[in-house]
């Protein structure tokens, strides 16, 4: 059998119950496989730790992608995942292959994008490692971070919760597809946007004190598309989840950009990823609130769908306008 005919799915659980088998026993593992980060208790401090790549031409091309929003991009990712545990991210490292070909320009200004979202979000950058990659770029973060109290995981998601998103869904991956038909994109703010949106993704790091100060039950941050990553919370939470899809927040940009790339807004909305949006299971006692402290801070919080029944393996269900319901699938898998 080939990874292709795995899938990433299975070969994500086949490499985590290897590893769960060696090392889940140790008492300073909190949370370890299955999640957007690790979680070691170190002396009483809990450390979160997490690890992205982009490569070039599986998440970037390098004809449309600038070396300053590669460097942004790279570190942003990896933020966001402490964020969704709740965590407050404090460092940086970054690991780089370059073919050797490119300008030293183009390190600076990757360099210069890194330290930019660094700068931006309050976090360090302690250096990395620099090797050749002849077949293409590739650029790979880890971030550390500290979490008080109880890391929020994917796994907590009870029955009678609300299902908040933040933001705007389908934006980024709206830009991505007008980056890869060579759309012209700069007589219009908003098909700019959704570029912006792609390249330069903002982590809501402003947002850990809000959900440190409810009881967020579940959280995942959107990276592969919104169906998909709701359904590793349904998966882990063994909940099933029901999104209303006449609720999703739909932007006049993701519309515009769909309109002139020839797609289907709610399908980037629900399949596209790249948001790094953050995906919550809230109390519906605290649901208001919760929104409204959310607001006060400058990002947007929508329901958008509830916890329903038990379900072993996890699922995830749309409600469409005609009342009619459908199991949902879809989102980006490498394999």
């Amino acid at each position: 059998m080939q990874l292709k005919d795995l899938g990433e799915y299975r070969l994500v659980a086949r490499i985590c119950e290897k590893l769960e088998r060696t090392f889940g026993i140790d008492k300073r593992v909190i949370v370890g496989l299955g999640d957007d980060t690790a979680v070691l208790d170190i002396n009483g401090t809990k450390l979160v730790l997490t690890i992205d790549t982009q490569l070039e031409d599986a998440h970037f091309r390098r004809r449309w992608m600038p070396p300053f929003e590669l460097g942004w991009k790279s570190v942003a990712v990896s933020v966001s995942d402490v964020v969704a545990m709740g965590g407050k991210p404090i460092a940086a490292l970054l690991g780089i292959g370059l073919t050797g070909e490119e300008p030293v320009a183009f390190v600076d200004e990757f360099y210069e994008g890194a330290i930019a979202l660094c700068q931006s979000t309050g976090i360090l950058l302690l250096g990395g490692d620099t090797v050749r990659s002849p077949l293409g770029l590739m650029f790979s973060s880890v971030v550390i971070g500290i979490v008080e109290g109880e890391p929020i995981r994917r796994s907590g998601a009870q029955i009678g919760d609300s299902i908040v998103v933040t933001g705007f869904v389908g934006e980024a991956s709206a830009g991505f597809w007008l980056l890869e038909q060579d759309v012209d994109f700069m007589s219009s703010p908003l098909l700019q946007h959704c570029i912006k949106r792609f390249r330069q993704p903002e982590p809501k790091v402003n947002a850990v004190q809000v959900l440190r100060s409810f009881p967020v039950h579940a959280a995942i941050d959107i990276s592969d598309g919104l169906v998909i990553d709701a359904q590793r919370i349904a998966n882990a939470s063994k909940v099933q989840i029901l999104l209303d899809l006449t609720k999703l927040p739909l932007s006049d940009a993701l519309k515009e950009a769909a309109k002139v790339t020839g797609r289907d807004p709610i399908s980037l909305a629900l399949t596209g990823g790249e948001d790094y949006e953050l995906l919550l299971s809230v109390p519906v006692s605290v649901l208001t609130e919760f929104c409204q402290a959310l607001k006060a801070i400058d990002i947007t919080a929508h329901p958008i769908g509830e916890v329903g029944a038990h379900h072993d393996e996890g699922q995830v269900l749309g409600k469409h306008d005609n009342g009619t319901v459908s199991l949902l699938h879809g989102g980006f898998q490498h394999f």
